[in-house]
């Protein structure tokens, strides 16, 4: 968790679940969540469950957050659904790290005074009722959940989970021509910024993400077995697209002096590297960056593909929410 949010969330008593990238707890009298987003620092997202708490109809709290969001610099989407409030923050700028936390703690001392001034309270997400709620966390969103409608989330993760074993492999043929017409895509983009003279993130993650794509498109069903297959015809890709950028090099270099096609400096590649030691070390170092940019840029597509192929949805309670906490010191 951004080291400045988690200072602030200790010296507001809050929970801090560091692992997990939550901090939650009492601010104002009011129960509220702060989820760090796992890839950028500078991004939080703040909830709060609020619905009417007596006979009077909610006020207008999607106007209310309308107003936030022109109000406070870093707030850059603020939506209600009826029983839950989402507030995304995000430090942009040159003194984004000044200002942040300061623009985060006036939003959540506005926001918590609005829902207690309207006497808004906790319900569960699914079926409004104000009793028996806790906080759960599903596949790492946050949410408040009665027991009785936990359980029913709980039984449909478990019935994905039993579909996707029964599903089998699909069409792995099918698949793998997929994910070799997908990872083509990434390639092109490879080469073309290679002639710009930069290796970059971007086309090792769009060829990794195209493979998956294209396997799931043909295959039917992206299995573990099929993310393995799109990471190796990836991975082959690389080479081959670097083979085209360097042949496309020896290409434009010799073309002016002998009569030769892209394909011929193509076929020579094998040739300029046996033959120039740089030539190889260049290729090598290629290789190596490539590889690692395109691990970095793709890690986390292939880690939901993962868990999307498994059917494994993580599911667990976070803390229960007591009475008190929702009338009482609640809104």
């Amino acid at each position: 968790m951004y080291k400045k949010v988690k200072k602030y969330a200790q010296q507001n008593g809050l929970n801090i679940q560091e692992k997990e990238g939550i901090a939650f707890g009492q601010i104002n009298g009011c129960f509220v969540l702060i989820q760090q987003d796992p890839a950028v620092p500078a991004k939080h997202t703040v909830m709060l469950w609020a619905k009417s708490g007596g006979i009077e109809p909610v006020p207008s709290v999607v106007n209310f957050l309308n107003e936030c969001t022109s109000k406070f610099k870093y707030l850059q989407t603020a939506s209600y659904s009826g029983s839950k409030i989402i507030a995304e923050f995000q430090g942009l700028g040159f003194k984004w790290g000044k200002n942040y936390v300061p623009c985060l703690d006036s939003f959540l001392k506005e926001i918590t005074s609005y829902c207690r001034n309207n006497q808004l309270v906790i319900s569960c997400e699914g079926c409004q009722s104000e009793q028996d709620v806790s906080l759960y966390q599903v596949d790492g969103v946050a949410h408040m959940f009665c027991s009785a409608c936990y359980a029913q989330v709980a039984e449909d993760l478990q019935r994905v989970k039993q579909e996707k074993k029964a599903g089998g492999h699909g069409n792995v043929i099918g698949g793998i021509v997929g994910a070799l017409l997908g990872a083509l895509i990434g390639a092109v983009l490879w080469v073309l910024i290679y002639q710009l003279g930069y290796l970059s993130a971007i086309a090792g993650a769009v060829m990794v993400i195209c493979a998956l794509k294209g396997y799931e498109m043909l295959g039917g069903r992206l299995t573990k077995v099929g993310i393995v297959i799109c990471c190796l015809v990836s991975v082959a890709m690389v080479l081959l697209a670097e083979q085209v950028s360097l042949g496309y090099v020896i290409y434009t270099e010799l073309k002016d002096y002998y009569e030769i096609t892209f394909f011929d400096a193509f076929r020579s590649v094998p040739d300029f590297m046996a033959a120039e030691s740089e030539i190889m070390s260049a290729v090598v170092r290629d290789l190596i960056i490539g590889y690692v940019l395109m691990a970095i840029g793709a890690w986390g597509t292939i880690r939901q593909a993962l868990k999307k192929g498994s059917g494994n949805i993580p599911a667990r309670m976070v803390t229960t929410i007591d009475g008190t906490d929702i009338h009482n010191n609640g809104y």
